[in-house]
């Protein structure tokens, strides 16, 4: 094994590499409208953000945004730059988990370095509007390393470091409550730590628990409240189901069937403890009403169970001198990840920000407001997005069309003429994400 600071630049190497093609993307959907917001909340002095129910969870967010925003103005790059790096804290935290006597810093290496690869989780680094489920991890993690690190006998200053790493984390998204269900986890697994464990856990328990009930009450419950993607009457243990299984397959099959071929007995009380993680990190997220398996940044939580798995056993074939099987799993797991981020995720992304990009061309070309038939988008973004290069909309009285696949606009060029544009976009779904 490499030496610790080898190990630490391996993984920021395969974090950076894994998705530094995503710097040449563009903005899709939300981005538009949610970084205008930012930059109109900071304009405000941020008053508005406390006022909006459905964004104030998400300030660390709005913040990060705006300041991006206000350093390099509305530039897909910096964004998206901003989402590998945040990416790449999140990778060391995974190998930091490894501080859990349990998990192990050489486990723990290989399933950072899976994570930094793996493209099931790629929309939270590849779309910017996403960014609040890096952050909520980021921070959300880091409680429960600091956590972790006190438990096993560490200072008073690693509590007091979770404590204030899980308030950052509750103002990263609404998800964060898992992280007082999750910091349970080394408790549960090792009775040695059990009195520690419940003395410490009362207030993470409590802030979790009071999280829920002022969401609930100051949101959810409101009389206006409109956001009909989420219900508790939604069928979410199918979504569960369906969800642990795409995030399962492949790789989680390939490591259960190596821990078997290796036959380490201690290894079962690890892969029981990175399933828990990942059903516990899918469980927020399950109540959608729209579609039946989580959408893949929403899978970012999760998928640090899922490495443990990985890293549990690519460690054991190295440790065994298993080499071959090692560099087949190595590879294969490596080249099938790249390819899937660096052609076929790419080219969905592109695919995707399709339409905005048709909008900003004909803004270009109009002397005027642009008239928006059909297009695929709501109409709020319709509005951004034209706002965003300085151009105005027009919606005809009959309404907008909003079928996946259309997108017709008339605007006067510069020369005086009408200009009617009718065209069939791909076939990804541009509001929808998987």
């Amino acid at each position: 094994m490499p030496s610790a600071r080898w190990r630490i630049r391996i993984l920021v190497a395969l974090a950076i590499i894994a998705y530094l093609p995503a710097l040449r993307l563009n903005f899709i959907v939300d981005d538009y409208h949610q970084i205008a917001l930012a930059r109109d909340f900071a304009a405000q002095g941020w008053t508005p953000l406390w006022l909006n129910a459905s964004l104030r969870s998400r300030a660390t967010y709005m913040l990060l945004s705006a300041a991006l925003d206000r350093v390099f103005g509305f530039t897909p790059v910096a964004f998206f730059a901003a989402g590998i790096l945040i990416h790449v804290l999140c990778v060391l935290l995974v190998y930091a988990s490894g501080v859990w006597t349990e998990v192990g810093r050489p486990v723990a290496f290989w399933a950072a370095a899976f994570f930094a690869v793996q493209e099931g989780h790629q929309e939270a680094i590849m779309w910017p509007a996403a960014a609040g489920d890096l952050l909520v991890f980021l921070f959300g993690v880091a409680a429960w390393v600091c956590w972790v690190k006190w438990l096993q006998g560490g200072k008073w200053t690693w509590y007091a470091a979770a404590i204030v790493s899980f308030l950052l984390a509750a103002a990263s998204k609404e998800s964060v409550w898992i992280f007082a269900v999750l910091i349970l986890l080394p408790v549960a697994v090792e009775p040695k730590l059990w009195r520690r464990g419940m003395a410490g856990a009362g207030p993470f328990l409590a802030m979790g628990a009071a999280y829920v009930m002022w969401t609930w009450l100051t949101r959810v419950a409101n009389p206006g409240y409109q956001d009909q993607r989420f219900s508790l009457s939604a069928p979410w243990f199918h979504v569960l189901l369906n969800s642990w299984w795409r995030l399962l397959f492949p790789w989680g099959i390939v490591a259960l069937a190596a821990l078997l071929w290796t036959g380490k007995r201690s290894d079962r009380k690890l892969v029981g403890a990175a399933s828990s993680w990942m059903v516990l990190g899918l469980l927020p997220y399950c109540f959608l009403t729209y579609m039946l398996q989580i959408p893949s940044r929403q899978t970012y939580l999760a998928s640090a169970g899922l490495a443990w798995v990985f890293g549990a056993a690519v460690f054991r074939l190295y440790e065994g001198r298993r080499q071959t099987a090692l560099v087949i799993v190595c590879v294969a797991a490596l080249a099938v990840n790249l390819e899937i981020l660096w052609v076929k995720k790419m080219a969905q992304f592109r695919e995707r920000a399709e339409p905005t990009e048709l909008l900003k061309q004909a803004a270009s070309e109009a002397d005027g407001p642009v008239t928006v038939s059909c297009v695929p988008l709501p109409d709020f973004v319709t509005v951004a997005v034209l706002k965003s290069v300085g151009a105005s909309v027009v919606f005809p009285p009959a309404g907008v069309g909003h079928e996946d696949s259309c997108f017709a606009v008339e605007y006067r060029n510069r020369q005086g003429q009408m200009i009617r544009e009718s065209r069939k976009l791909g076939t990804a779904r541009h509001g929808t994400f998987y």
